[in-house]
């Protein structure tokens, strides 16, 4: 079995707390240490000594951008790129190709930290980093200075390249202390082994596996969290302000029948999610397209699609789209094939609105898109980490803003440009897309909950002159 250890103060550490994490079958394969609650204070300052020496900045970017390329081709702990996918597919049951996908998604996101970092900085320049100020025109300046040294970071399992959030900050010249997902400690873990590869200064990174009480202990503990969860994180995190939570999305897809009609007819022969070469299905293929809006990477993702509105007449649209979800194989994940994730809880599967079934033993919940279900039902844009979603049919003169509240990402097919306008100032919307662009469309280091930056940034007023009597 493998072994994932705490990592603190540029080591590993052992712990008498293991926990053994089974794959989706039940089978034993890893052990993980945990940490206890008190680590983290003494962990946390570790870290903090450690931040408040000096920081090269480029030099961290060059050994970040090292580290990406050690990600995606090396042999990393006895473990090669392959085989991290496939530890992945086992713990988390994400099909095999979207692990490995994952993985070189954030790999290539690490490699261009300097491009990553130019979303996050004011005015696209990487000075503010360094200078720790930002000067908006010719004898104007402010100070621009991180509001801390030490991020919490709560990790999901729901998909690796959520680790590039931390890896940012690490660039940012922040230290991180990390509590990874319980699914998925081999991310983290073999983003940490790259980073020592290439020679950044690991005292910087605490890996902190363990249970739900290292959450309160990192909030407390650290100068700002971020976390990823659900509804139950969400009610124990409350609004702190120290905290950025992720939680469910409930992204969406608008499509308005007259920007989609005159492709013609939905072709029906066509494969089960059948994809360009850019990962979604060209306009020319809508059907294709919104397929891929709800299935991409397993639906796992939070941007997947949730819901889809059709607003206007598409005869047959909506149903052919229910149609090629409904024909996907179940396969086991570790096919290459494979596109549906599996479930290692039955009973977690059986408690969801959709159908949990069985095949080769293993739990999925069957692939959907549920049409004309009314938008005040509780299942409309229900976030599922599966390939399912549901839709809703709204008359052509309708008003679609109040239902596209409240959502991570909305992709607009259409042609109103007043609705653009009045989606792009809406604040409970916090992606938009128009045209055919998939709601899980992302660049490294673009505008996720706002910037990473903004929350782990402040500006202050700031000036300098010469004494003149000196």
């Amino acid at each position: 079995m493998r072994e994932i250890p705490i990592w603190r103060g540029g080591r590993e550490r052992t712990s008498l707390d293991v926990r053994v994490l089974r794959d989706y079958r039940g089978a034993p394969l890893a052990r993980v240490a945990a940490a206890p609650s008190l680590l983290v204070h003494r962990a946390v300052r570790e870290l903090r000594e450690a931040a408040e020496e000096h920081s090269d900045l480029p030099a961290l970017w060059d050994a970040i951008a090292a580290a990406g390329r050690l990600l995606d081709t090396a042999e990393l702990g006895g473990c090669t790129p392959d085989e991290h996918a496939r530890l992945v597919t086992l713990a988390t049951g994400a099909p095999i190709a979207d692990s490995r996908q994952a993985l070189a998604e954030l790999a290539a996101g690490m490699a261009e930290v300097r491009g990553a970092l130019r979303w996050q900085a004011p005015g696209g320049s990487l000075e503010p980093f360094m200078t720790n100020r930002i000067e908006p025109a010719p004898g104007k300046c402010c100070g621009w200075v991180p509001v801390g040294r030490v991020l919490g970071f709560v990790a999901p399992s729901n998909h690796p390249a959520v680790h590039l959030t931390w890896v940012l900050a690490l660039a940012m010249g922040w230290a991180v202390a990390i509590r990874p997902g319980a699914d998925d400690p081999f991310t983290p873990w073999r983003v940490l082994l790259a980073l020592r590869e290439a020679g950044f200064p690991v005292e910087r990174i605490a890996l902190l596996p363990g249970g739900h009480d290292l959450v309160p202990a990192l909030v407390e503990h650290c100068d700002r969290t971020v976390a990823y969860g659900g509804p139950a994180l969400a009610s124990l995190l409350g609004r702190d302000p120290r905290v950025l939570f992720n939680g469910p999305g409930r992204s969406k897809v608008l499509v308005d029948a007259n920007a989609v009609n005159s492709a013609g007819p939905p072709a029906r022969s066509q494969e089960a999610g059948a994809t360009s070469a850019g990962g979604a299905a060209g306009p020319e293929d809508p059907v294709g397209f919104l397929v891929e809006c709800i299935l991409h990477d397993g639906g796992r993702k939070c941007t997947c699609a949730s819901a889809l509105l059709l607003r206007g007449e598409a005869p047959g649209l909506l149903e052919a789209v229910a149609e090629r979800l409904n024909r996907l194989p179940l396969l086991d994940p570790l096919d290459p094939e494979a596109r549906v994730p599996a479930w290692k809880d039955f009973a977690a599967a059986r408690q969801t609105p959709a159908g949990a079934v069985e095949a080769d033993g293993l739990t999925f919940v069957r692939p959907g898109l549920v049409l004309d279900v009314d938008p005040a039902d509780p299942r409309f844009g229900m976030e599922l980490p599966a390939p399912w979603a549901t839709a809703a049919r709204l008359p052509e003169d309708a008003d679609p803003l109040p239902l596209l509240r409240g959502s991570l990402a909305v992709t607009l097919l259409t042609k109103d440009a007043a609705l653009v306008r009045r989606c792009l100032r809406e604040t409970a919307i916090q992606k938009l897309f128009v045209g055919p662009i998939p709601p899980w469309h992302t660049e490294p280091g673009a505008p996720h909950k706002g910037r990473l930056a903004d929350f782990l940034f402040t500006a202050k007023a700031f000036r300098e002159a010469v004494i003149p009597w000196t």
